[in-house]
């Protein structure tokens, strides 16, 4: 399969060849990003970790994820998609494996941080693949799609990974999304071509119109770029709290074994994929594509979600059904707002801007990914257990959402 002679055809048709080879790059990161996540349990009981000491690996995941995520997006928009595609998968892969050959927690961290600078690019890449080979009417319906395939990835990892650790040990079994997502790469680079016409238009540029500096200082001048980045730092927050700590969560406060913990965090997953194809959906359809009200009912059902965890669920018979119930309203709420964020960002800028204004957002949300799962997990190491955590992350993504609802802009997102 070559893609590279469909120029043209996402004019009349939605090009599935496309976004099929730019959301395998995705599902290669949802691998790594959630498969540690789910390996978390081994982690702490191997290295002897409190729930802070754990949350560090996610803070030098997305510490250096969001320092080089400007930057990152910057160099698609010089480099190509493919190149930020391949770049990235290639750190992550390489990474990943190292992490089977750590004698201690520390060099975990320093893993974790040179991971984050290809996953810096990956997000970029994809939604710049996407613009520009997806007309405006299905790039919205492209970017719902292609934002599942994280919680694709992670879903894999989390339903396998846990087993394969029990099976064969946590580092044998990282070896194996490792190698695979090597390999994803290397399907990339012979499935995946720049579109000519973006060629054509980076050739077309002088030096002085790309360069880093004068990019920047337009994007920080657009004032609805800024207002929807900020608010993607609480939509970070939430994601990084949830992404570092569910499956602790289920392991510690419900003494759950890592198998079942694990499978909780995978119906995280589930909803999330599902979060992400409603969402934009129910956005176009029904609301006339107000994406922040959308943004609003999506708030309030996390904060129901996190309250009923906070307040009722250990008050109640303990059911694995309702625990699992709950974890898929998680992602679907709580992780599912990728498929109506990514596509306002990308409409606030010129299609030659699109990799450093996505790079620009992820520098917020990355930011509250990279904050979050350390105060998230001090606080239920101070309660010794989570249900205050889960009762102030619900409240801060639904009053910051009322915010932004509540911003006004200077045309409609």
């Amino acid at each position: 399969m070559n893609i590279s002679n469909n120029k043209d055809r996402e004019e009349k048709y939605f090009n599935w060849q496309v976004l099929l080879v730019i959301s395998l790059s995705s599902i290669a990161m949802g691998i790594y990003r959630d498969g540690v996540s789910s390996l978390f349990p081994f982690l702490q009981a191997e290295f002897d970790l409190s729930r802070v000491q754990v949350a560090f690996y996610s803070t030098c995941l997305y510490l250096t994820s969001s320092i080089f995520s400007i930057f990152g997006g910057r160099l698609v928009d010089l480099k190509g998609t493919k190149w930020g595609m391949i770049s990235g998968i290639i750190l992550v892969g390489f990474f990943l494996i190292l992490h089977s050959m750590a004698s201690n927690f520390t060099f975990l961290l320093i893993l974790a941080a040179f991971s984050g600078v290809g996953m810096s690019i990956n997000p970029s890449a994809a939604n710049k693949g996407i613009t520009e080979w997806f007309s405006p009417k299905w790039r919205s319906t492209a970017t719902g799609i292609w934002s599942t395939s994280f919680p694709i990835g992670g879903a894999l990892a989390a339903s396998l990974l846990p087993v394969l650790g029990i099976l064969i040990g946590w580092r044998k079994s990282i070896l194996i999304p490792g190698f695979f997502i090597l390999f994803c790469g290397l399907l990339i680079f012979l499935l995946y071509k720049d579109r000519e016409k973006a060629q054509n238009n980076l050739k077309e540029k002088s030096e002085q119109e790309i360069s880093f500096w004068k990019g920047f200082r337009h994007l920080i001048k657009n004032r609805n770029l800024l207002t929807i980045s900020v608010f993607g730092f609480f939509l970070g927050s939430t994601e990084g709290a949830i992404l570092t700590h569910f499956t602790l969560f289920l392991y510690l406060d419900y003494s759950l074994v890592e198998t079942i913990a694990g499978a909780g965090f995978a119906f995280v997953q589930f909803g999330s994929i599902f979060g992400r194809l409603f969402w934009g959906a129910f956005c176009d359809k029904f609301l006339n594509a107000d994406r922040k009200k959308t943004f609003l009912i999506l708030s309030f059902i996390f904060l129901l979600t996190t309250l009923f965890f906070g307040l009722f669920l250990k008050r109640i018979i303990f059911s694995l059904p309702i625990l699992f119930s709950l974890a898929f309203l998680t992602g679907f709420s709580g992780r599912g707002w990728d498929g109506i964020f990514f596509p306002s960002v990308s409409e606030m800028v010129r299609e030659e801007q699109v990799g450093a204004a996505v790079g620009m957002s992820l520098l917020f949300t990355r930011t509250g990914i990279l904050v979050s799962p350390l105060i998230f997990g001090f606080i239920a190491d101070f309660r010794g257990a989570y249900d205050l955590s889960w009762i102030l992350l619900g409240l801060m993504l639904f009053f910051s959402s009322i915010i932004f609802y509540l911003r006004s802009f200077n045309k409609e997102m």
